[in-house]
């Protein structure tokens, strides 16, 4: 008469986990039937055990109910070694003798015994696809990825339903050999199932997960809409602000970006200089260089901004690119006198120009070329140049733009100014000239007008008697006091 000892092997089979950096293994193995102890027939059928070795077996899941670990594994490998057993008899033994170094932390023993069991055959389908897929777990557990996958998936394709658990563990050993083709639907399926949930969807670790998958094969649309969902629903999580404003970035979509930073600053989560100076950056590139100038000079300020040189150099150009002059001047004035570098006194001449401070940017602007390192030093002296005609030099215009047809980037512009100046020169002798004729033709009338008058006081005439006339002051060098014209001098 048969009997079944399912109950033993289900009380002797506990949930097998093994912690390891990407994996957690399956649950308990599926316990099985076995012919009873006192039939005196060998019966040669699946799943019957002759009484022999039911018998023992019984005595050895006891030794495994009081911890006897290395008693039954010793007991197993005896009973392995007889030789005279049925297939299904062999995988039993071998099954239990797994289980057994299994908890004796023998990894490779029992993967290599549940293999043999699975290479057996002998098993009915629902144990023999349980043992693949607590095996596969082992075989990743010890890092053989490839073959974990391989047993897994066939126990699938047996018939083992896909679940949530095993789809992200099929998608983890995917990613740990570089699959990522293979590991994507796996991923996609895990999340899926989580998000189905009703434990509030899938976890950090679930999105992070599909995440990688996205990233590893660029798939930035993707990338960006999961990367959205982790925002809504951490928004306390720095991290994914910063993968979110990244992503837009590298979609095309810069001014969103700048406005992600810019919520990430409002809300209290840039707090390192870096990032800090990154934001002042964002604000200069999308054309908001004001914005970017009152947040910085605030933050350094308030110390949170190094006041390095080059963040000084920043500030002074988001002054700059903003047109505010008189904030940038004393920027820039110390960014100039700390640093000492031709390029740094160049910027600090262009913003006293801009602030119509002529002598004082013309002064800055030599000491720039004196200091060199400039990289179109034919512009300075175009600066040079222009801030002298700004003073109505014209002969030191002329010479700083003479000075700048040296190079060829500032050759057109400098020779345009030297045919201005030399147009202005001509206008204005020309204008010196109609102005010398007026008063020559208003003095002629005026000596004139004073020869007609009648004198009869002896002041009116010198010694020799010709008479003295009362010439304005603006006639004298055109007529003498006799009221005779002089020799005409032309004008130097």
């Amino acid at each position: 008469m048969e009997f079944s000892i399912r109950a033993a092997l289900v009380a002797g089979w506990q949930r097998i986990s093994k912690a390891g950096p990407v994996l957690v293994l399956a649950g308990a193995l599926c316990a099985l039937t076995l012919p009873t102890a006192h039939a005196t027939v060998r019966n040669e059928a699946p799943g019957i055990l002759s009484p022999a070795v039911g018998n023992r077996l019984l005595e050895l899941i006891h030794l495994e109910g009081e911890g006897a670990w290395r008693d039954a594994e010793a007991g197993y490998t005896a009973l392995i070694a007889t030789g005279s057993l049925t297939p299904y008899e062999r995988a039993i033994l071998l099954r239990q003798r797994g289980r057994a170094r299994y908890q004796l932390e023998d990894l490779t023993g029992a993967i290599a015994d549940w293999r043999a069991v699975i290479a057996l055959g002998a098993l009915p389908d629902e144990d023999a696809n349980a043992l693949r897929i607590n095996t596969g777990q082992l075989l990743m557990v010890v890092d053989d990825y490839r073959g974990g996958i391989t047993l897994i998936e066939a126990a699938i394709a047996r018939g083992v339903p896909l679940n949530g658990d095993l789809a992200a563990r099929l998608a983890q050993a995917h990613a740990r050999i570089e699959d990522h083709e293979g590991g994507l639907p796996y991923a996609r399926f895990a999340f899926a199932r989580a998000e189905e949930a009703e434990a509030g969807g899938a976890d950090r670790q679930t999105f992070s997960l599909l995440l990688y998958y996205y990233q590893q094969l660029a798939m930035l649309p993707d990338q960006l809409a999961l990367i959205e969902d982790m925002v809504a629903r951490w928004p306390a999580e720095k991290a994914n602000w910063t993968s979110y404003a990244s992503l837009l970035a590298q979609a095309g979509r810069e001014a969103d970006a700048f406005e992600v930073n810019r919520i990430m600053y409002l809300g209290g989560m840039l707090t390192s200089s870096a990032e800090l100076v990154r934001l002042a950056q964002y604000y200069s590139w999308y054309d908001y260089p004001y914005g970017g100038a009152v947040m910085l000079e605030r933050e350094l300020n308030a110390g949170r901004v190094e006041r390095s040189t080059a963040n000084m150099q920043l500030l002074a150009n988001l002054w700059r690119h903003a047109r505010e002059w008189q904030r940038a001047l004393p920027v820039l004035e110390r960014v100039a006198t700390t640093s000492g570098a031709g390029t740094d006194f160049e910027a600090y001449g262009e913003a006293l120009y801009q602030a119509g401070r002529f002598a004082e940017a013309e002064a800055i602007f030599v000491q720039a070329l004196n200091r060199g390192g400039l990289s179109r030093p034919g512009d300075i002296w175009t600066y040079i140049g222009n801030a002298r005609m700004e003073q109505d030099d014209l002969g030191g215009a002329a010479r700083a733009f003479h000075r700048a047809l040296e190079w060829e980037y500032s050759r057109a512009g400098a020779q345009g100014w030297l045919e201005f100046i030399a147009s202005k020169r001509a206008i204005l002798a020309a204008a010196a000239e109609l102005e010398r004729q007026i008063t020559i033709e208003d003095c002629e009338i005026e000596v004139e007008r004073a020869r007609r008058q009648i004198v009869v006081s002896p002041a009116g005439y010198d010694i020799a008697g010709n008479r003295v006339l009362d010439i304005p002051e603006r006639c004298e060098p055109w007529f003498d006091r006799q009221g005779n014209r002089l020799p005409v001098t032309q004008p130097t």
